[in-house]
């Protein structure tokens, strides 16, 4: 059972059942003069063994030791006695109020019979030389002490019941509510707070720990926000002077020769990758400062695949690589094409820069599932990586293998930009290593059956 307030219930109710028990054993033991009986405590063998104490009494002594064994049972047991003969005459000269009811006198000889509604019990008896007398006597109603007694273990149980479901309640309910409230920031929310007073102003161990995850969740939502703006500076600072430092190597291109070119070169291709560098910073700031998602708009995701396979592989041909779309099944989404492009992009360039040259980079769009999610899959054949690093391939400037970043040109952005893109859009990206050698990039994005 996972539930923590079905727990506390459950328990609290355990608790009261022993409780409300051992008040009944308890009070039975110490008051066994007390205890309730009602008719069928009394039994259907003190009917019969009255009845021939009767038969004998009358028998022995006639009317008048009949008549003052019945005063005698009344005073001892409450029980109003009878003795009929077998032509339905009363044999004690006692009058009785109640009526016996129709056919009392025929029921079967030896078994005790009683009517309900009468209140009367008899019972068939032989005697000295086979008389056959009927025996009848009042039966006692239930005791009140004893429906008191019952109405009190009800309400205990009822008012137990009650009391243990409102205290469960008072100690899961904000437990349930905080759990909310850190799912909603876990998943992003960074504005995510308890706001309920009820929790807030708690004395007690959940009201500190309220508190204290709002403490906790404004100074992360401050550090991250921090950190976004100084990515943001800092990219907006750099690209001016790059600007500028772009300018003037154009300018410097002009006015020098020979040797000096080869240098301006290499400065021009560090800016340009600074340039991209910068660029890149900016992206992924601004996807992750998003407050909500960006303007969605029907596309045609297989289209966009297809683009996106056709432009990769013409750039492949200058890389002796080529781009292969192996399966595009049609289907559709609601997104941001650009960005959607950009995400396919990143993940099909950097599958090109790892492949084996002469080889292939592989594209699938799978056919919609079940659960209305499309696949895009993309496999290369080059190095794969290492078990320990696939999950750590999204982080920024992750590196893989420093020297083979470097040789790539990669700064460790395109992935976190690609996963950042996805999720946005609902989806998620996953990369494996392949049994046949490389890696496989799966985007899982929510799509729409085309017809």
């Amino acid at each position: 059972m996972k539930s923590l307030f079905a727990r506390m219930f459950l328990w609290f109710c355990a608790a009261s059942a022993i409780l409300i028990c051992g008040i009944v054993v308890g009070y039975a033991l110490t008051n066994p003069d007390q205890i309730p009986f009602a008719w069928p405590r009394v039994g259907r063998g003190a009917i019969l063994s009255a009845g021939r104490i009767a038969v004998d009494s009358y028998e022995r002594g006639g009317q008048a030791e009949l008549a003052r064994y019945l005063g005698l049972l009344a005073q001892d047991t409450g029980l109003e006695g009878a003795l009929y003969d077998s032509s339905e005459h009363e044999l004690s000269g006692i009058r009785f109020a109640a009526t016996l009811p129709d056919g009392f006198f025929s029921y079967p000889k030896g078994r005790v019979q009683v009517s309900a509604r009468n209140r009367r019990a008899g019972v068939k008896l032989n005697g000295h030389g086979n008389a056959l007398y009927t025996f009848t006597a009042s039966v006692p109603g239930r005791d009140r002490g004893g429906f008191w007694f019952r109405v009190f273990v009800v309400s205990f149980v009822l008012t137990g019941g009650l009391l243990c479901y409102l205290l469960a309640h008072h100690i899961t309910s904000p437990v349930v509510h905080l759990r909310t409230v850190t799912s909603r920031f876990s998943g992003g929310d960074l504005r995510a707070r308890v706001t309920l007073p009820s929790v807030l102003e708690r004395k007690d161990e959940i009201g500190g720990l309220a508190r204290d995850f709002n403490q906790m969740a404004g100074r992360i939502e401050t550090l991250l926000k921090a950190q976004q703006r100084l990515i943001a500076d800092v990219s907006h600072e750099l690209r001016s002077p790059i600007t500028r430092l772009s300018l003037a190597l154009g300018l410097l291109r002009r006015r020098r020769e020979g040797d000096s070119r080869i240098s301006l070169a290499r400065m021009e291709r560090e800016v340009e990758r600074l340039n991209a560098l910068i660029a890149q910073l900016l992206t992924l700031s601004r996807l992750e400062s998003l407050d909500q998602p960006p303007p969605m708009e029907l596309i045609d995701l297989g289209a966009l695949v297809r683009e996106v396979a056709a432009d990769a592989d013409f750039e492949a041909t200058n890389m002796n690589r080529s781009v292969q779309l192996m399966e595009c099944a049609p289907c559709c989404m609601r997104g941001t094409r650009d960005l959607l492009r950009s995400a396919v992009e990143n993940v099909v360039r950097n599958a090109l820069k790892y492949t084996t040259p002469s080889h292939q980079v592989q594209i699938r769009l799978l056919p919609v599932s079940v659960n209305g999610t499309a696949a895009i899959v993309v496999e290369d054949q080059g190095p794969g990586v290492p078990a320990d690093a696939l999950e750590h391939m999204f982080v920024p400037f992750y590196r893989v293998d420093e020297a083979r970043d470097r040789r790539s040109g990669g700064a460790g952005l395109g992935l976190a930009i690609t996963r950042q893109i996805v999720i946005l859009h609902g989806g998620s990206i996953r990369a494996a290593n392949r049994e046949a050698g490389g890696l496989e990039m799966r985007i899982t994005l929510p799509v729409n059956i085309v017809s």
